[in-house]
């Protein structure tokens, strides 16, 4: 996969990609380094109020893991399809590489709230 040389040179991308990758290494470090798993066999994963009985809901270790993954997966592919649209729309890029950047801002944000209720 050849990178255009002006998705490179331009100042909001390069921008969104920093942002996007700082994101990136703070999350997975939020998790792999706050979260303990030998502190509890099981760990809450989910707040569903709506349903009767208890509102927290656990599960294993591995589903707080998965989020890194996730935020990984994320941060990747949302530079990937950013350099690959860049040559048919420069907004469409920009759009791709903010929209990603939110979306690791809100995992960050779901990821620290789960591991604090540990």
């Amino acid at each position: 996969m050849e990178i255009p040389k002006r998705f490179l040179h331009d100042r909001i991308v390069l921008l969104l990609l920093t942002l996007i990758a700082f994101l990136m290494v703070v999350g997975i470090s939020l998790v792999l380094i706050r979260f303990d798993a030998s502190r509890n066999p099981t760990t809450t994963i989910a707040y569903r109020p709506n349903i009767t009985g208890s509102q927290y809901q656990s599960g294993k270790p591995i589903d707080i893991y998965s989020l890194a993954i996730f935020i990984l997966i994320t941060a990747l592919s949302s530079a990937v399809l950013a350099s690959r649209v860049y040559y048919l729309r420069r907004y469409l890029s920009i759009f791709i590489l903010a929209s990603g950047f939110f979306l690791l801002l809100l995992a960050l944000i779901v990821s620290n709230a789960l591991i604090s209720l540990q």
